[in-house]
């Protein structure tokens, strides 16, 4: 999904909710400025996929119509079919370079990244001389994932290959892997070389 429908999908699922929300709160929410939550709320309006209504003390409430429960529906199918899209390439990217590690005798890895795509890899390293040391996890929270201890970098430093598994942030996770371990160390699915290519432009 591009952007604007992801932004107008959690805008409908925030209004969806029944919470008494306002465009400040949306914006917060949404992570967006505000002046584009009013575009964006604007912009629903017009395509009748919400209603407002004034309340008391010159407050808005914001219902979505049948139109927008449709669209709602929608999005949310495409956002679930592109994500599981997107996981199925990802675990055949990450059985890629598993064979590849395996068949440079790399057998200690850590994996870097704490979200879904780190469950992936670790699952991808089951059922091989691959022993995953640690999940390094950038917000520095403890935990497991798969199984595997979530630890601070210091605690995977005799591992052979750090392997990025996070897309969000995957530049900056790369730019700290390779600060920390020598970028001959870092090895990053082909999956992920796009996240890192435009993080860095």
């Amino acid at each position: 999904m591009d952007r604007e429908e992801t932004i107008i999908r959690d805008l409908l699922e925030h209004i969806d909710r029944g919470e008494e929300v306002n465009q400040r709160k949306l914006a917060s929410d949404l992570g967006i400025a505000l002046g584009m939550t009013n575009t964006y709320v604007k912009r629903c309006v017009r395509k009748g996929l919400i209603k407002v209504s004034e309340v008391p003390a010159r407050r808005y409430r914001y219902y979505l119509t049948p139109k927008g429960f449709a669209e709602k529906s929608r999005l949310t199918a495409e956002y679930f079919s592109e994500s599981l899209r997107f996981f199925r390439r990802a675990r055949q990217s990450f059985d890629r370079l598993m064979d590849e590690l395996e068949a440079a005798e790399i057998r200690r890895i850590a994996i870097c990244g704490a979200e879904d795509l780190a469950e992936i890899a670790v699952l991808c390293s089951l059922n091989r001389p691959i022993t995953v040391a640690g999940v390094v996890r950038t917000d520095k929270g403890t935990g497991r994932i798969c199984g595997v201890e979530a630890v601070d970098g210091d605690a995977v430093a005799d591992v052979e290959r750090w392997v990025i598994a996070v897309s969000h942030g995957a530049a900056d996770a790369y730019a700290e892997a390779c600060a920390a371990v020598g970028e001959d160390r870092v090895v990053v699915p082909d999956i992920l070389h796009g996240f890192i290519a435009r993080g860095r432009g």
